[in-house]
């Protein structure tokens, strides 16, 4: 893992610390990637997180070099700030930073970014150094010693720039996340929440119907199948709802069009047509083989 030259044009200068604003799976793990071994020794890292354990937690395992327990003091300490929390605090932090910190360069890890960068947006000055990211990479666990110095390792980051960021801020940013193993791509705010919808927020709520619909007698008969399909289910609660809330509309009509596609199964299923059914299942079958090369994305829109 190299780290780049972060120096882009004037004024923003070379990022020689990161502070990581909530130390759970993703913020820990992106502390942690910047302290693999191979990692510029420039680089200081400072987190935050709310509950002592987890500062204490993070300093004896070296997930960090120093710790905080205020965030706005460790963002002044820093170039580029990190905001790992829940995706419903995220822009409360940014704006709040940014107000405290005019020097410093900010982004996020939020799975949903139409709402955050609405929010941002409000206060020009936060937005001017605000490019909201986020890594496509985790697992249904959570906390901090979960997290791995390797989970972005050729995983997808996506940044979606609003277009009014000061020059360089974007490509900045962007290096950033290069340097931590990841590889990047930028879409719009609203296209992000969109695909994010049908492929990682509808499935989630899809897996939690099917964990529902086993009773517990059954339990005890549930293979590699059912456990697979239902892993994600397992994930925490709070930080869901909090998902949902914040693509509710996306969400909403990536639900709906599977109900219709569940209509279109039941019909088939009714009618013992079986030469249909094979089609459902090999177009879902090509599909999921699919995901292993997957095309490129269009452009932002």
């Amino acid at each position: 893992m190299n780290t780049p030259d972060f120096a882009t044009e004037s004024p923003l200068l070379p990022i020689r610390t990161v502070a990581v604003i909530g130390l759970g799976l993703l913020g820990g793990s992106v502390a942690k990637s910047l302290r693999r071994t191979g990692a510029d020794s420039q680089v200081r890292v400072i987190g935050w997180a709310r509950r002592a354990e987890t500062r204490e937690f993070a300093i004896d395992n070296d997930f960090v070099d120093a710790v905080s327990d205020d965030f706005i003091e460790a963002s002044k300490l820093a170039d580029l700030v990190i905001i790992a929390t829940p995706v419903d605090r995220i822009a409360e932090y940014a704006l709040k930073i940014a107000a405290a910190c005019p020097h410093v360069l900010i982004t996020d890890v939020g799975s949903t970014k139409c709402g955050i960068v609405q929010a941002v947006a409000t206060v020009p000055e936060a937005m001017a150094r605000f490019v909201a990211s986020h890594p496509i990479a985790g697992s249904e666990k959570t906390g901090i010693e979960h997290a791995r110095g390797d989970l972005l390792d050729d995983k997808l980051v996506v940044l979606t720039p609003s277009g009014t960021e000061n020059s360089g801020v974007v490509d900045a940013i962007e290096r950033f996340w290069q340097s931590t193993g990841a590889r990047t791509l930028r879409l719009s705010p609203q296209r992000h929440d969109e695909l994010m919808a049908v492929t990682s927020h509808a499935p989630h709520l899809l897996a939690a119907v099917v964990a529902r619909q086993v009773p517990e007698e059954a339990l005890r008969m549930v293979g590699s199948g059912w456990l697979d399909t239902t892993r994600i289910a397992a994930g925490d609660e709070g930080l869901w709802t909090a998902i949902v809330c914040e693509n509710r509309a996306a969400i909403l009509a990536a639900i709906q069009a599977t109900a219709q596609d569940l209509s279109q199964l039941i019909e088939i299923i009714q009618s013992a047509d079986d030469p249909a059914l094979t089609t459902y299942l090999r177009d879902a079958r090509k599909r999921r083989e699919a995901a292993s090369s997957p095309p490129s994305f269009p452009p932002p829109s």
